[in-house]
């Protein structure tokens, strides 16, 4: 075991994870917070027997957790060792970022010109509401309310396949602690601004507008020129 794994490990409670049904599930929402936090050191090494162990759960759902995320880009399986996490180059960060301005600004647009339903108005206001309430909670929890958020308006399409290549990209942008430097100045306040500004031009119908919010809204996931 490295000193990274050991280090996050040791943060883990025996027997954290307790309800069967959703052991893959929970497995896998903890790990990928350790990913967006950066606990999880690039180009480390983790073994899913010593995780399943210190969870107190079977191998089998950290396993299949893991291969989950090795399908997401997020780690990538290192026969007979374990999985390792996968580093991001500069040009992976920017091919991901202009991606998300084709796929996520497209998926805005069209949700606005399409309409929405006042019950799928008010779940938006609800999960852009909820991104404003986290700014002064810990980072990993705004980033989960704001992959949420954002992956709430890309379900408005109703295009599933759209929504997976959507929060496959996020996930992806997110990975190795690459978003830390937000929660050092006023980034997530405006941030959660923007959320219910993209949220009222949805609701308003105006995709245009909805639209160059987003991309404006995006540019804190361009890569940093070095």
């Amino acid at each position: 075991m490295t000193a990274e794994e050991s280090t996050w490990l040791a943060r883990l409670p025996s027997g954290a994870l307790s309800h069967p049904a959703t052991l893959k599930d929970s497995t896998e929402s903890l790990i990928r917070r350790a990913l967006i936090s950066g606990e999880m050191q690039p180009g480390e090494i983790y073994s899913a027997n010593k995780l399943a162990s210190q969870l107190g759960i079977s191998n089998s759902p950290v396993r299949e957790a893991m291969m989950s995320l090795v399908h997401s880009g997020l780690l990538e399986l290192v026969r007979n060792r374990g999985f390792r996490v996968v580093e991001l180059t500069e040009n992976d960060k920017r091919e991901v970022y202009e991606l998300r301005l084709h796929v996520e600004v497209d998926a805005i647009r069209r949700v606005a010109a399409r309409g929405i339903t006042t019950e799928q108005a008010d779940h938006i206001l609800h999960m852009s509401q909820r991104t404003v309430d986290l700014v002064n909670t810990s980072l990993v929890d705004y980033l989960e309310a704001d992959q949420q958020f954002h992956l709430a308006l890309v379900g408005l399409l109703g295009n599933d396949r759209w929504l997976e290549i959507v929060k496959n990209l996020r996930d992806q942008s997110r990975v190795n602690g690459y978003y830390t430097f937000l929660e050092h100045n006023d980034h997530l306040i405006s941030s959660a601004e923007e959320h219910q500004q993209i949220t009222q031009a949805i609701i308003n119908g105006e995709p245009e507008l909805a639209a160059a919010l987003m991309v404006k809204h995006l540019e804190y996931a361009r890569p940093k020129k070095r």
